[in-house]
This record gives C-alpha cells, structure tokens and sequence, in this order.
C-alpha cells in the first residue's frame, strides 16, 4: 500500500502496488478512508475501489472489509474487537 494522501481527522486514501503475499487483484485498487463528523460521532466512510473487474474476491473484499470494520469499532468503543484470527469467517478456508 503506498498512501496517497493524508488529512488528520479527516481522509487517507491507499494505493494498492504490486507486492509479496497480497492478492493480485487489489493491484491498482484504491482504499479510502474517509472521517465525517455528524451528531457529535464521527463515522468512517469506506470504500475500496477501481477494481479492474467485477470479480467474485471484490465481493468477498468487501464483505471482510465490513466485519473488519465493525470489529475495529468494537475495540475503540467497548476494548472488544475481533482481530484475526478471530474475526468473523465469511467462507470456507477464510
């Protein structure tokens, strides 16, 4: 991941590049992190983008995304997150 740009409290985009052991796929795919403050919470927007193909693995990114996400917030707000190896499976081999 090279990070493309970083705003404090507000936004950090990634580029994904060529290297050992990460999945072919994500090769050019951006992740952005987004902050937005609303109602006194501060919510992040995700998104993983610029695949190069609609591929099932974009599916199932997006999905562990999501139960990483949600463990991450478990771990600020109640010290209870999920991290690997124990977070959610999604399929078999996960």
């Amino acid at each position: 991941m090279n990070v493309l740009e970083s705003k404090p409290n507000e936004l950090v985009p990634w580029k994904c590049v060529r290297g050992p052991g990460g999945p072919d796929e994500w090769e050019g795919t951006e992740v952005i992190f987004q902050l937005k403050r609303r109602d006194n919470q501060t919510f992040v927007v995700f998104k993983h983008a610029n695949w190069k193909e609609a591929v099932e693995f974009m599916h199932h990114c997006s999905t562990k995304w999501a139960t990483f996400l949600l463990s991450l917030r478990d771990w600020l707000e109640r010290s209870e997150g999920r991290p690997a190896p124990y977070d959610v499976k999604i399929q078999v081999g996960d």
